[in-house]
Parts: structure tokens; sequence; C-alpha cells
């Protein structure tokens, strides 16, 4: 299926939205001046194994993307299968930030049921001064269940070079330390760019980035005890000049995160 295409671009004082797609599709929702606030509604039950959806996100200069995800998203399996020997599912996002711009994902929860499997990936470029806020949540299994498999990368990067490089590889069925361990649920926020600090949570892990950007974390047994859930992503913004000024519940920068391989 061809992939998901939500770009905007200036045009004027205002701007313009093409929009397409057939798993996912997307809503204009709201149009203001170089702002634009956009729903992404699937087209069917989905991921059903051997599906792949592809979402190719585009924001232009000076223009503001808001994204909604309505409705979480759920990774079935076969009956019968486990995630382990079951036919993969894949979600790939590539997100490309033109100078000044600004996105705003509030992603909703990714479970993955036991038979599950998924290929996930999600690739950011951001132009000078660009810069995005999004929300990512991860689920192995249902109420009841352990999980299936999941295979995650992210990577960002600016024109300077890499900003965040991260892999991760899980399985309900087989826990490991120093990844997820027994835990299911990998809450998070991820903020990067000139315009995107954001406050801290408290009961979530605060990791600044090297290169900038911030990651707000939290892993734990269900998604409703996050320290997140329910906190929107415009009320974790704040102004740029008080960041240096608040260090409290923060980690010094680190090189490199990769929460596996």
């Amino acid at each position: 299926m061809s992939p998901t295409v939500v770009e905007v671009a200036p045009r004027g004082d205002g701007a313009t939205c093409a929009l397409a797609g057939e798993l996912v599709v997307p809503r204009l929702v709201r149009r203001r001046g170089r702002s634009v606030e956009v729903a992404l509604v699937a087209g069917r039950a989905m991921l059903l194994p051997g599906d792949d959806v592809r979402l190719v996100i585009r924001v232009g200069a000076g223009c503001e993307l808001t994204l909604v995800d309505i409705g979480g998203l759920v990774v079935y399996g076969r009956d019968g299968e486990s995630g382990a020997c079951g036919e993969e599912s894949g979600w790939h996002a590539r997100v490309d930030l033109a100078s000044g711009a600004r996105l705003a994902w509030e992603g909703l929860p990714t479970v993955i049921t036991d038979a599950g499997a998924l290929d996930r990936s999600l690739s950011v470029t951001l132009d000078p001064g660009a810069s995005c806020v999004m929300r990512e949540t991860l689920v192995l299994g249902r109420t009841g269940e352990r999980g299936g498999t999941l295979r995650m990368r992210t990577d960002v990067s600016d024109s300077d070079g890499p900003i965040l490089c991260e892999t991760l590889t899980a399985s309900g069925a087989l826990p490991v330390p120093g990844i997820l361990g027994a835990h299911r649920v990998m809450d998070g926020i991820l903020a990067f760019g000139d315009h995107s600090p954001i406050e801290t949570v408290a009961g979530a892990t605060r990791l600044e980035l090297e290169r900038g950007g911030t990651l707000l974390r939290y892993l734990g047994a269900a998604a409703h005890e996050s320290p997140l859930a329910g906190v929107t992503l415009g009320a974790l913004r704040r102004d740029p000049g008080v960041v240096a000024a608040s260090s409290e519940g923060t980690t010094p920068p680190v090189r490199s995160l990769a929460c596996g391989a």
C-alpha cells in the first residue's frame, strides 16, 4: 500500500496541507495561519500480521504541525502462533522538519499481543531552528498477557549529525534484565530542537542528551500507572530561558542511549 503522507508547506501568511493514506488516514482538524492540526485515523483493524505502515511527515519552514492519534494501535498475530515465530507487522515513520518548523505528536499506546511481532522505526531530521516533541508508549501484552516481540529503532539527527540513536529488542515471553526486565510498559516523551524544552515530571526518569534534547521515561507494569499518563505535550512545554536554572531531577548529558541491541 502507498504510505501515509502529511505535508505542510508555507504559502503567504498561511500554509498548505497535503494529506494521503490508506492504512492510516490523515484528517485535517484545524488550520490557522501556519499552524495545522491533523488526526491520524486507522483505515481498518490493525496491525495485522504482514501489515506494513509507512508514514511520511514533512513540515515546511516556519510551519507548525500537531499530530493526534485517534485510538491506540494493537499489534495482532495469528491464533496458535507466538510473537517469536509469527509474521511481523511493520510501523515506520519518517519526519523531516524544515528551518523553524515545529512538530507535536500526541501518540497513543501501541500494544503488542502475545501473538504479535512488531518492527518499528522512527527517523527524524531537523533543519536549523526546527523542533519536535513526541509521545511514545509501548506496551507488551493486553491485560493478562506477557506480550509478543518488539524490534524498535529511533534515529534523530540534524545538519551536524546524530542526536539520538536508540535500539530496543524485547520479548514479553523472554524478559531480559537490564533491557525492560519484568516491565511491560515503556512510556516516554521525546523532545528535540531549539524550541522544545519540557518540564520534569515526578516519577519519570529525565535524560538530557549531549547534543541537545530531552527524554522522559517510565518503565512499569501498567500504562495507567505511568506518571506521564494524562500529561499533554502542551502542558510540558516551558520558557527556554528557565531551562538552565532548573536542573532538579535531571541526569548529566549522555553521549549515547541504547536500551538494547
